[in-house]
């Protein structure tokens, strides 16, 4: 009877230190106690579920202010050729052939501007059909597009909603991949490519 009165005992010890998880010693759960917003988040969100507190009205994120660029890591782009263009506002170094074009200056130093890779990447000419299109028309594309501040945001938009694979919009119906008349041959001959 005594070995199991011990063992009752010692039952309840455990179960009182297993209550006792999330109190600091366990590295699941340290981030309660560094100090961040995110830990402060946690510490509102405990509260909130144990009923002594209010629930916190939104979680933190944490994003870097500035991601380092090539320059910036101490990396150099591909070799250089001394010869600048102009692009927009953006100075790039031309690039022997085969090579894209990589900005020298401004925030986004050490990349290449998206509609220089774009007409970099894509060989056709505006008119030639190379993606299969089921829907949209002519006038449902002017409309859209008459939407965008220029031909080059328009191109952008329709790159970042999934252009050229898929048109969701319904702003390229011929199947070319340029849209509201943009036209990647003056940036292809711009940058020697």
């Amino acid at each position: 009877m005594r070995k199991l009165a011990t063992l009752g005992m010692l039952a309840s010890a455990l179960t009182l230190t297993a209550c006792a998880e999330n109190t600091g010693w366990n590295p699941n759960y340290s981030a309660i106690n560094n100090g961040s917003g995110y830990s402060k988040y946690l510490r509102e969100r405990e509260a909130a579920l144990h009923g002594t507190g209010p629930v916190p009205q939104a979680i933190p994120i944490q994003l870097p202010a500035h991601s380092p660029s090539v320059l910036d890591v101490g990396g150099t782009p591909t070799s250089t050729v001394p010869a600048k263009v102009q692009i927009g506002a953006t100075a790039t170094t031309a690039r022997p052939s085969g090579a894209m074009p990589v900005t020298t200056s401004g925030p986004y130093a050490g990349t290449t501007p998206v509609l220089v890779r774009y007409a970099y990447e894509q060989k056709q000419d505006p008119g030639n059909t190379v993606f299969k299109r089921t829907g949209g028309s002519v006038a449902q594309a002017a409309r859209i597009c008459s939407s965008y501040p220029s031909t080059d945001a328009a191109q952008r938009g329709f790159i970042a909603q999934g252009g050229p694979l898929i048109d969701p919009r319904g702003m390229d119906p011929d199947g070319d991949g340029y849209v509201c008349g943009w036209d990647p041959r003056p940036v292809r001959q711009q940058n020697g490519l």
